[in-house]
């Protein structure tokens, strides 16, 4: 950490920031499996609810989260890479390029997270749905 001390505040702020990221990343990695996993232990209600279709679709837009998370975390450790290079003094600092990268980052992070709390809001609620669907349907025959 010594060495981050050659670093210009605004840098220095970069790597902070960058590194927040790629810890959050690392947690939406975990959420992900959940993600899955819920949707997946709850396949057969989901499928008994009508909601195929949804479920389809859902699953195409975790993939497509999925290659956008990729991405960033290919760009989000560059970003990572160029200042701790900059830090050591091994390339000079570049202010211009390294502020035009964190905020393209700073776009690529806020519509990832974006479009994955609403997607994780709507499997809740899809799942939500669909288990009390099931626990109806099941008490009903429970009953007869």
């Amino acid at each position: 950490m010594e060495t981050l001390n050659s670093l210009s505040a605004r840098s220095l702020q970069y790597f902070v920031i960058a590194k927040k990221w790629s810890s959050d990343l690392e947690f939406y990695k975990v959420e992900i499996k959940f993600l899955r996993l819920l949707l997946e232990n709850n396949y057969s209600v989901l499928q008994n609810t009508g909601d195929k279709d949804t479920v389809k679709r859902i699953n195409k837009d975790l993939k497509i989260l999925d290659e956008e998370k990729d991405q960033l975390e290919v760009l989000l450790g560059d970003q990572i890479k160029h200042l701790e290079l900059m830090a050591e003094d091994v390339i000079p600092e570049d202010a211009t390029t390294v502020a035009g990268n964190q905020i393209r980052l700073e776009y690529m992070v806020t519509d990832l997270f974006s479009q994955y709390k609403d997607l994780k809001r709507e499997i809740f609620d899809l799942v939500q749905e669909a288990c009390a669907q099931g626990n109806h349907l099941e008490q009903i025959t429970h009953l007869n």
